[in-house]
Formats: structure tokens, C-alpha cells, sequence
């Protein structure tokens, strides 16, 4: 049922996860939270009734797929204040930038990048909002490019 319904492998002799469902293309969730994902499915994940699984499923995966603040991340606001007072204090701050750039915390990439580069090109190819929230208002087209094209091209 996981493989055919969430694209969800995980080995019935040795427990290994194979496969995780991937929810965006060049988006992959925090691995770290990947322990309380599994205990979270065993738990609170109704297995017995059909639609109440695929309801709390999507629950849990919308919760680990989440992104969340890396208490060990640090922005780059606080990195320079990092680095000036490492530099007040009369150490090498070439020794310092070196070390903190071979880090993992420069790896990650920020939230920021991800909402960016990867979540609205995906809500742009793959949204279509509900009818009802085209009506009230929760969804607003601001601009549309062909317009824009016709106006500037008045100019």
C-alpha cells in the first residue's frame, strides 16, 4: 500500500527505508526529522480506514516536508557578527571563514533560496486554486505578462 499509493518503500524483513515520497522536484526534506517521520507514521497514521490514512498520511508528510528553522543554521547577518567578533578578539579571521565555509552550515541552502527557486515555480506550473478560492479572494491575480507586454509596448 505504501508503494502503490505514496511511492513509499520500506524492506518487510529488514525495516529499511528504500524510497520517500517526493512531494517537489529538487526538494528534499530535512533528513534529521526523518526518525520522527517514521515514529509519527507508526502512530498517527489510521492504517484501518482508507480514507482516514490517506488524511493523516498526507498530514504527517506535509508536516516533515515542512520547512522548519535549523536551530544550527546560521544567516548571514549573524555569521558577520560571528566574524567581527572573532576578528576584535585578535584571531585569523582567514582561519576562521575558512573553517566556517568547509562547514555543513554553509551547504544547506536557506529557506529563503528554496521558496524562491522551488516552491512558486511549482505553485506557477502545477496550482490551479479551487473555484472557491478564485471567488472569496484568498487567491489574486495580480499581473498577467501578456498584459504587461501590451502595455510596455505602447512606450
Amino acid at each position: 500500500m505504501l508503494k502503490e499509493y505514496f511511492a513509499m518503500e520500506i524492506s518487510e524483513d529488514s525495516g529499511c527505508i528504500h524510497s520517500l515520497p517526493m512531494l517537489l522536484d529538487s526538494y528534499s526534506p530535512n533528513l534529521d526529522r526523518l526518525p520522527m517521520f517514521v515514529l509519527r507514521l507508526s502512530t498517527e497514521v489510521e492504517w484501518e480506514s482508507e480514507s482516514e490514512c490517506f488524511q493523516t498520511f498526507a498530514r504527517e508528510c506535509s508536516s516533515f516536508y515542512s520547512i522548519q528553522h535549523d536551530p544550527f543554521l546560521i544567516d548571514s547577518s549573524e555569521r558577520e557578527r560571528l566574524h567581527q567578533d572573532k576578528e576584535g578578539e585578535g584571531g585569523d579571521p582567514s582561519r576562521h571563514s575558512s573553517d566556517a565555509k568547509s562547514s555543513s552550515l554553509y551547504k544547506r541552502q536557506p529557506w529563503k533560496w528554496i521558496v524562491e527557486h522551488v516552491l512558486f515555480p511549482a505553485l506557477r506550473l502545477d496550482f490551479t486554486p479551487p473555484r472557491k478560492m478564485a471567488e472569496d479572494g484568498s487567491v489574486l491575480q495580480i499581473a498577467d505578462l501578456h498584459d504587461l507586454y501590451k502595455v510596455f509596448e505602447r512606450c
